[in-house]
């Protein structure tokens, strides 16, 4: 017991009925890298906390998932790849990927966030956290990207939906003074077959 709270061998012991869904769901979430598994999500609470059934609570969880049962079905996408359309001018048709699982650097990056023009195929390395939700990537965007060719036509990624629907959705006022002329971003989920990874 310390200052109040209760310890089991150095880990926070979470009492029945409190913050336990709240936990799980935060760290099954998993940032950029997308939903973690059963196994992550439970080796990561077990790192800092400790309650009975743990294992139970979190595989209910991560069964329950709506995004795991999509993302991760078992059922193989059906029909063919659809090739992308073929890009007409720079920075209308872009592609943006990330690169995970890199060393930290002394700033604390440890994800490059990749957006390549399709017609030129230049690309755009930007630093970024793993842990990054949406609202910063988009921020990213818009500041390292946006501002320098406006908003592009149309955007490809093997991103999560709700990462997508984000970059949609974002309000762009504070960018306005870019000459925002294009159309409406449209952004497509592709299984981008190496183009980008190619980079």
């Amino acid at each position: 017991m310390s200052e109040g709270y209760l310890f089991k061998e150095g880990k926070l012991c979470i009492p029945q009925g409190t913050h336990k869904n709240l936990l799980v769901k935060q760290s099954h979430k998993g940032g950029l890298m997308g939903h973690f598994g059963v196994d992550k999500t439970l080796d990561l609470l077990k790192g800092k906390f400790f309650w009975p059934h743990m294992r139970q609570d979190v595989q209910s969880h991560c069964f329950r998932c709506i995004s795991c049962l999509k993302d991760k079905s078992k059922t193989m996408p059906h029909g063919l790849y659809t090739p992308l359309p073929i890009a007409t001018a720079p920075w209308e048709d872009i592609s943006m990927d990330f690169i995970l699982g890199l060393p930290t650097t002394a700033r604390g990056f440890d994800t490059i966030f990749v957006v390549v023009d399709r017609f030129r195929k230049m690309a755009h390395f930007i630093p970024c956290h793993k842990v990054d939700d949406a609202q910063n990537v988009s921020k990213l965007f818009f500041r390292e990207v946006v501002r320098l060719y406006g908003l592009p036509r149309s955007t490809v990624s093997d991103r999560h939906p709700k990462f997508i629907s984000h970059l949609k959705t974002t309000n762009i006022s504070p960018f306005e003074s870019c000459s925002l002329t294009t159309t409406p971003l449209s952004i497509n989920i592709f299984r981008l077959e190496g183009q980008l990874e190619a980079v």
